[in-house]
């Protein structure tokens, strides 16, 4: 159930608007969740869930202190439960409560966190799924309302460089790019700090932990309403198309989480590059921070994850490495120079293809070929795309070069066969 909670629309249904007064999310109180029951089989640790989500599933994940390496060292081990990757998408019948981004909206969405719930809320990048960083129940419940693999880690954003050193160490190669880009769409894989707060669980049992501080204004009064930090992944059904709209996430996860904060379209529109801050600093996912930025205040060429890191068969180093992944349900044909019958199409550029007049549907990432304009309406244009149920989804060549290089890994990873 969805309840909507915006002024001045009179489509609202009155009977849905929750009570004035009551404390949580929208006015209610938030509801307690399932609880978790943790044991040791071997050298993982395995979580079984009671959340209707994810009927009779078990999570599993390394444990912090198992005999895998640690993450900055870039060696592991066997891949832990990879055949948990797909999730039946059951909703849980929690009533998720929409409210229009201001002050109210923030307030109450730290109530909802501090209280254990799950807030969806904008970034510059694309919309996040919070929780408590620091409540090892409300992460596992990030898990299971997405579906999420529980050996694929989260990043933890904080408010601020203060906090986020509270939580992971950073050596000066970290602490240049943290004071060159934050806020901003950066992650920094870092060392845990001795005594860091985040779970267990949302570090996938590494010795890591990724870390940004976000530049958007919701995020950021969220985040300082709340006081700590909160682990964030995009706010969709895993490996789906990534949310750049509130109405992407509500198709996605009405009745899985408590409370959407609306705050209209996101700038960027794909997810942060992360840096693994390893012996050599490591490019694990570019985003919307292009490699050419980041090489020029480090001064030397970022390295590239090892071949073995790219599969779903491996632990991966930081989140959005999985080899599929923000797939919408068509079939995803890249570089492609002409439109078959049946096919919708993902254009670029100027230029038209042989079959584009017949094509399902047509919709150009940037008539004027503007990568940063592409990045932004990539998410945005596959949902479209797929919900008119073509046969394909023919996707124009891209230029791999600045948010080109971001662009096209979604793209390689909404292709790869699931």
């Amino acid at each position: 159930m969805v309840t909507l909670l915006r002024p001045n629309r009179p489509w609202t249904r009155p009977e849905n608007r929750c009570k004035k007064g009551a404390q949580g999310a929208g006015g209610r109180s938030a509801k307690p969740l399932e609880k978790v029951n943790f044991w040791k089989n071997g050298r993982s640790g395995r979580i079984r869930t009671c959340d209707p989500c994810v009927p009779n599933a078990v999570l599993y994940r390394a444990e912090p202190h198992s005999d895998k390496r640690p993450a900055y060292s870039v060696g592991f081990g066997a891949p832990q439960a990879a055949e948990m990757r797909n999730f039946a998408p059951v909703k849980t019948g929690l009533e998720t409560s929409i409210l229009p981004a201001g002050p109210a909206a923030a307030e109450a969405a730290a109530r909802t966190l501090a209280a254990g719930g799950l807030v969806a809320f904008p970034t510059e990048t694309v919309y996040g799924l919070g929780a408590d960083a620091a409540n090892a129940t409300a992460v596992a419940h990030i898990y299971s309302a997405k579906g999420r693999p529980a050996f694929n880690p989260l990043i933890a954003h904080v408010a601020d460089l203060a906090a986020a050193r509270r939580i992971g160490r950073f050596d000066a190669r970290a602490l240049r790019l943290a004071e060159a880009f934050w806020p901003g769409p950066l992650t920094l894989v870092v060392p845990k700090t001795d005594d860091c707060p985040v779970a267990d669980l949302a570090t996938a049992g590494l010795d890591t932990v990724a870390i940004r501080i976000p530049a958007h204004p919701v995020a950021e009064a969220i985040l300082r309403a709340f006081g700590g930090a909160v682990v964030a992944p995009s706010a969709n059904i895993s490996g789906h198309v990534s949310p750049t709209l509130a109405a992407h996430v509500e198709n996605d996860l009405a009745g899985r989480i408590d409370l959407i904060v609306d705050g209209g379209p996101v700038a960027v529109g794909v997810e942060s590059t992360i840096v693994g801050c390893f012996e050599a600093p490591m490019l694990l996912r570019p985003g919307g921070l292009s490699r050419e930025r980041i090489e020029a205040v480090l001064g030397a060429p970022l390295a590239r994850p090892p071949v073995e890191t790219e599969s779903d068969d491996s632990q991966p180093l930081a989140p959005g490495m999985l080899a599929s992944h923000y797939a919408p349900r068509a079939h995803v044909r890249l570089r492609a120079q002409d439109v078959a019958p049946g096919e919708a199409l993902l254009a670029f550029g100027p230029a038209r293809l042989p079959g584009q007049k017949a094509a399902a549907a047509v919709m150009n990432l940037s008539p004027a070929a503007d990568l940063d304009e592409a990045a932004a309406n990539l998410f945005g244009y596959l949902r479209s795309l797929d919900a008119k149920a073509p046969k394909a989804i023919a996707v124009m060549a891209i230029p791999e070069e600045g948010l080109g290089e971001a662009i096209n890994d979604r793209l390689r990873r909404a292709a790869v066969a699931r």
